[in-house]
Protein backbone atom coordinates (compact mmCIF):
# COMPACT_ATOMS: atom_id res chain seq x y z
CA UNK A 1 0.00 0.00 0.00
CA UNK A 2 2.63 2.32 0.94
CA UNK A 3 4.27 1.68 -2.46
CA UNK A 4 1.17 2.10 -4.37
CA UNK A 5 0.73 6.24 -2.21
CA UNK A 6 4.37 6.35 -3.51
CA UNK A 7 4.08 5.92 -7.23
CA UNK A 8 1.69 8.52 -7.46
CA UNK A 9 3.86 10.71 -5.84
CA UNK A 10 6.50 9.48 -8.43
CA UNK A 11 4.78 9.59 -11.21
CA UNK A 12 3.55 13.16 -10.59
CA UNK A 13 0.14 12.54 -10.11
CA UNK A 14 0.54 14.85 -7.03
CA UNK A 15 1.13 18.02 -8.93
CA UNK A 16 -1.44 17.30 -11.62
CA UNK A 17 -4.46 20.13 -11.37
CA UNK A 18 -7.06 17.33 -11.99
CA UNK A 19 -9.01 20.40 -13.93
CA UNK A 20 -10.14 21.23 -10.48
CA UNK A 21 -9.93 24.90 -8.54
CA UNK A 22 -6.84 25.72 -6.27
CA UNK A 23 -8.53 24.38 -2.89
CA UNK A 24 -9.59 21.07 -4.20
CA UNK A 25 -6.54 20.56 -5.97
CA UNK A 26 -4.73 21.34 -2.52
CA UNK A 27 -7.19 18.95 -1.03
CA UNK A 28 -5.98 16.11 -3.10
CA UNK A 29 -2.43 16.79 -3.06
CA UNK A 30 -2.61 16.54 0.78
CA UNK A 31 -4.61 13.61 0.79
CA UNK A 32 -2.12 11.63 -0.74
CA UNK A 33 0.86 13.07 0.84
CA UNK A 34 -0.71 12.28 4.46
CA UNK A 35 -1.84 8.61 3.31
CA UNK A 36 1.38 8.04 2.33
CA UNK A 37 3.45 9.48 5.67
CA UNK A 38 0.61 7.52 7.44
CA UNK A 39 1.48 4.31 5.63
CA UNK A 40 5.51 4.86 5.48
CA UNK A 41 5.59 5.34 9.49
CA UNK A 42 3.05 2.38 10.49
CA UNK A 43 5.71 0.44 8.59
CA UNK A 44 8.82 1.32 10.22
CA UNK A 45 6.91 0.79 13.93
CA UNK A 46 5.64 -2.16 12.39
CA UNK A 47 8.99 -3.62 11.44
CA UNK A 48 11.02 -2.94 14.21
CA UNK A 49 7.70 -3.78 16.74
CA UNK A 50 8.23 -7.24 14.77
CA UNK A 51 11.80 -7.16 15.17
CA UNK A 52 12.08 -7.19 18.69
CA UNK A 53 9.07 -9.65 19.15
CA UNK A 54 11.49 -12.04 17.04
CA UNK A 55 14.60 -11.02 19.37
CA UNK A 56 12.30 -11.44 22.55
CA UNK A 57 10.91 -14.78 21.67
CA UNK A 58 14.42 -16.43 20.49
CA UNK A 59 15.79 -15.61 24.45
CA UNK A 60 15.99 -19.34 26.27
CA UNK A 61 14.40 -18.69 29.20
CA UNK A 62 17.86 -19.77 31.29
CA UNK A 63 20.13 -16.99 29.10
CA UNK A 64 21.82 -14.84 31.13
CA UNK A 65 23.85 -12.13 29.52
CA UNK A 66 26.75 -10.05 30.97
CA UNK A 67 27.41 -6.24 30.27
CA UNK A 68 30.39 -4.87 29.89
CA UNK A 69 32.53 -3.46 32.79
CA UNK A 70 30.83 0.41 32.65
CA UNK A 71 33.48 3.21 33.86
CA UNK A 72 33.35 2.16 37.16
CA UNK A 73 34.22 -1.60 36.80
CA UNK A 74 31.17 -2.55 37.67
CA UNK A 75 29.65 -5.42 35.51
CA UNK A 76 26.12 -6.21 34.80
CA UNK A 77 24.28 -9.82 34.42
CA UNK A 78 21.02 -9.50 32.80
CA UNK A 79 18.47 -12.68 32.95
CA UNK A 80 15.71 -13.30 29.80
CA UNK A 81 12.96 -10.92 31.84
CA UNK A 82 15.80 -8.05 32.16
CA UNK A 83 17.30 -8.31 28.55
CA UNK A 84 13.91 -7.78 27.19
CA UNK A 85 12.58 -4.74 29.20
CA UNK A 86 16.31 -2.85 29.91
CA UNK A 87 18.01 -3.90 26.66
CA UNK A 88 18.44 -2.11 23.06
CA UNK A 89 17.47 -3.87 19.89
CA UNK A 90 20.86 -3.46 19.20
CA UNK A 91 22.05 -4.94 22.23
CA UNK A 92 19.83 -7.70 21.79
CA UNK A 93 20.58 -8.59 17.51
CA UNK A 94 24.04 -9.13 19.52
CA UNK A 95 22.80 -11.36 21.81
CA UNK A 96 21.16 -13.45 19.62
CA UNK A 97 24.58 -14.09 17.76
CA UNK A 98 25.90 -15.64 21.12
CA UNK A 99 22.26 -17.46 21.13
CA UNK A 100 22.38 -18.45 17.69
CA UNK A 101 26.19 -19.26 17.70
CA UNK A 102 26.62 -16.86 14.03
CA UNK A 103 29.01 -14.56 13.22
CA UNK A 104 28.63 -11.36 14.94
CA UNK A 105 26.15 -9.22 12.96
CA UNK A 106 28.08 -5.73 13.72
CA UNK A 107 30.24 -6.92 11.13
CA UNK A 108 27.48 -7.56 8.28
CA UNK A 109 26.49 -5.61 5.24
CA UNK A 110 23.16 -5.24 7.58
CA UNK A 111 24.25 -3.82 10.40
CA UNK A 112 24.51 0.03 9.07
CA UNK A 113 20.86 -0.15 7.20
CA UNK A 114 19.33 -1.50 10.89
CA UNK A 115 20.91 1.65 12.25
CA UNK A 116 19.48 3.90 10.18
CA UNK A 117 16.28 2.00 9.77
CA UNK A 118 16.47 2.34 13.86
CA UNK A 119 16.97 5.86 13.71
CA UNK A 120 14.02 6.11 11.42
CA UNK A 121 11.33 4.47 13.84
CA UNK A 122 13.47 6.77 16.90
CA UNK A 123 12.27 10.12 15.14
CA UNK A 124 8.60 9.01 15.25
CA UNK A 125 8.23 7.11 18.42
CA UNK A 126 10.64 9.75 20.65
CA UNK A 127 9.59 13.11 19.22
CA UNK A 128 8.29 15.36 21.81
CA UNK A 129 7.43 18.52 19.87
CA UNK A 130 8.13 19.23 16.15
CA UNK A 131 10.32 22.16 15.13
CA UNK A 132 10.74 21.13 12.11
CA UNK A 133 9.40 18.66 9.22
CA UNK A 134 13.06 17.12 7.58
CA UNK A 135 12.67 13.71 9.02
CA UNK A 136 9.93 13.21 6.62
CA UNK A 137 12.28 13.91 3.44
CA UNK A 138 14.03 10.39 3.99
CA UNK A 139 10.30 9.07 3.30
CA UNK A 140 10.89 10.21 -0.15
CA UNK A 141 14.32 9.18 -0.98
CA UNK A 142 14.89 6.25 -3.64
CA UNK A 143 16.54 3.44 -0.97
CA UNK A 144 13.26 4.02 1.62
CA UNK A 145 11.67 0.85 0.43
CA UNK A 146 14.98 -1.28 0.57
CA UNK A 147 15.61 0.42 4.35
CA UNK A 148 12.11 -0.97 5.10
CA UNK A 149 12.99 -4.25 4.25
CA UNK A 150 15.52 -4.68 7.22
CA UNK A 151 13.37 -6.63 9.97
CA UNK A 152 13.40 -9.78 7.01
CA UNK A 153 16.77 -9.02 6.31
CA UNK A 154 18.04 -9.23 10.12
CA UNK A 155 15.79 -12.54 10.71
CA UNK A 156 17.24 -13.60 6.89
CA UNK A 157 20.53 -13.31 8.37
CA UNK A 158 20.26 -15.56 11.00
CA UNK A 159 17.84 -18.24 9.77
CA UNK A 160 20.60 -18.38 6.50
CA UNK A 161 23.94 -18.41 9.27
CA UNK A 162 22.20 -21.47 11.25
CA UNK A 163 21.04 -22.78 7.91
CA UNK A 164 24.48 -22.73 6.43
CA UNK A 165 25.41 -24.85 9.40
CA UNK A 166 22.46 -27.38 8.61
CA UNK A 167 20.70 -26.56 11.85
CA UNK A 168 17.57 -24.03 11.77
CA UNK A 169 14.63 -23.01 13.36
CA UNK A 170 11.43 -23.72 11.66
CA UNK A 171 9.04 -21.32 14.26
CA UNK A 172 11.14 -18.15 12.19
CA UNK A 173 8.41 -16.55 10.29
CA UNK A 174 8.04 -17.33 6.75
CA UNK A 175 8.68 -14.08 4.06
CA UNK A 176 5.63 -14.20 1.82
CA UNK A 177 6.38 -13.41 -2.13
CA UNK A 178 9.56 -12.50 -1.25
CA UNK A 179 12.63 -13.62 -3.11
CA UNK A 180 14.02 -16.58 -1.64
CA UNK A 181 11.69 -17.39 0.52
CA UNK A 182 12.35 -19.19 4.04
CA UNK A 183 12.13 -21.42 5.89
CA UNK A 184 13.70 -23.30 3.48
CA UNK A 185 12.27 -27.08 4.70
CA UNK A 186 12.99 -28.74 1.90
CA UNK A 187 16.59 -28.31 2.10
CA UNK A 188 17.06 -29.22 5.53
CA UNK A 189 16.34 -32.60 7.19
CA UNK A 190 13.72 -32.31 10.00
CA UNK A 191 16.31 -33.72 12.89
CA UNK A 192 18.19 -30.00 11.81
CA UNK A 193 15.40 -28.37 13.00
CA UNK A 194 16.07 -26.08 16.36
CA UNK A 195 13.77 -24.40 18.42
CA UNK A 196 15.70 -21.89 20.08
CA UNK A 197 13.55 -19.29 22.62
CA UNK A 198 10.74 -19.83 25.33
CA UNK A 199 8.25 -20.90 22.85
CA UNK A 200 8.56 -24.66 23.16
CA UNK A 201 12.54 -24.93 24.75
CA UNK A 202 13.60 -27.35 22.58
CA UNK A 203 10.66 -29.73 23.05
Amino acid sequence: MTNTFYQKIKLKHIIKTYNLDKKDDIIIKSTILYDYIEQAQTCIVFGYTALEAFTNLSIPEEYKYTSEPNNKGVVEIYDKRTIERWLTLKTKLIILTDIYKTKCIKKSKIWDKFLKYENLRHDIIHQKSIKTTNFYKSYFSNDFFDECTVPEDVIKYFFEERANKEFTNPLWPWVINAKNEFPLTSDYKEENFLITGNLYEDK
